[in-house]
């Protein structure tokens, strides 16, 4: 099985942001999360400012198509010039559930659209394909089924399963609000969209602290 939640991440950069981190107040909490995934095992295990890449030794069939699979990843964040990168990641201790939720914030209300732009237009190319990522000197590749996208309640969506493992995969929801995207991604068993789209309402609604 692969963690996303061990894509490389460089080390945190300063961004001069003041003492009150604002974007990182929009995330979601602890116990927010659990309450939306209906669980209470899930505990906080990275806080980044950065995006995020395969590890080393990691290769994709189709590298634009790890971004259907991981959200706020660095394929689609790296040429966009944002300014600020909030991102945690939460996950039960036995690794069936993670929940990885990222702020993004933009020049302009125009930049943050066309990120989100952008990575609905990859999730529409890598529909209906099969990703597989392979490690070095490991002989069994993982495989993603990649779905075509949607719009729930007004947020895109789209979610991948893996064929090995049934009912495991990954649900994806973006969205952007004023000068900020909203980036998530739910990984585990028998997930749903509406869980992924509950998670980003939670988020954006804060988008006036």
């Amino acid at each position: 099985m692969l963690v996303l939640g061990g894509c490389t991440r460089q080390a945190e950069e300063p961004d001069g942001s003041p003492e009150v981190d604002v974007l990182g107040s929009m995330l979601a909490s602890e116990s927010e999360v659990n309450i939306i995934l209906g669980t209470d095992s899930l505990r906080p295990k990275t806080a980044l400012r950065v995006p995020a890449k395969l590890d080393p030794g990691e290769h994709a069939s189709r590298p634009e198509c790890v971004v259907v699979i991981g959200n706020a990843m660095d394929w689609v964040y790296r040429d966009s010039d944002y300014r600020q990168f909030r991102e945690t990641l939460l996950a039960d201790e036995e690794g069936n559930l993670e929940v990885d939720q990222a702020v993004i914030k933009f020049d302009s209300p125009a930049a943050a659209r066309e990120v989100v732009t952008r990575t609905v237009s990859v999730w529409q190319q890598c529909a209906n394909d099969t990703l597989t990522i392979t490690e070095d000197g490991d002989k069994t590749p993982d495989l993603f089924e990649l779905a075509a996208p949607e719009v729930v309640d007004g947020i895109d969506v789209t979610h991948d399963v893996s064929p090995d493992l049934p009912g495991y995969g990954s649900r994806r929801a973006i969205l952007a609000v004023d000068d900020m995207v909203v980036d998530v991604r739910l990984t585990g068993y028998d997930l749903d969209d509406g869980k992924a789209v509950q998670l980003v309402k939670t988020i954006a609604g804060r988008n006036s602290l």
